[in-house]
């Protein structure tokens, strides 16, 4: 029933992604980037009272158009795996087949970030609600949460791009 909006695969690929070239599993040092880093900025900006509320509007808009460049991109590299395989058919090199795995990995990685940017969108979305619980505690708990989640993905967002932008530099340098 849900086989249609399925995302694991995205997000097993783009972690897959992360590995070293002998493909040794996920990266320590990638995790702390891509994870850890955030987590603690977004804690830590929590804990501060340092409040992204009133620019929800213009990171949604950000985000939006961001996310359309990916898209574009997408098809962009989808094309360029197209003609990698076919140098793969004809000639049968290794460095070609390097490209492929690394073409494949942005795609992946693409794919990841235009997820990363939708459950950035609906976060902030949810965030500029002026939902009212009874309890204040509560609301004060919720906005910090939810101030949080929001910075956390910003940043992991903004983190995959630059890794998208390098990865695909690489690409291209090598043609």
């Amino acid at each position: 029933m849900f086989s249609r909006i399925n995302i694991n695969k995205i997000i097993k690929a783009h972690y897959k992604s992360l590995s070293s070239l002998n493909g040794e599993g996920t990266s320590f040092l990638d995790l702390v980037l891509f994870i850890f880093i955030p987590l603690i900025v977004s804690i830590y900006l929590g804990i501060n009272n340092i409040s992204i509320k009133s620019q929800i509007s213009n990171l949604v808009t950000a985000l939006s158009i961001l996310a359309g460049f990916l898209f574009n991109l997408l098809a962009i590299i989808h094309n360029s795996l197209g003609k990698i395989k076919n140098e793969i058919r004809a000639r049968s090199l290794n460095e070609d087949a390097l490209k492929l795995r690394f073409a494949n990995e942005i795609h992946a990685n693409i794919s990841y970030n235009i997820l990363i940017a939708i459950i950035t969108v609906v976060s902030l979305v949810l965030y500029g609600l002026n939902v009212e619980f009874i309890d204040p505690n509560i609301n004060k708990i919720l906005l910090l949460f939810l101030n949080s989640i929001c910075i956390f993905l910003i940043i992991h967002f903004l983190f995959t791009l630059l890794m998208i932008l390098n990865r695909i530099y690489v690409l291209l340098d090598k043609e």
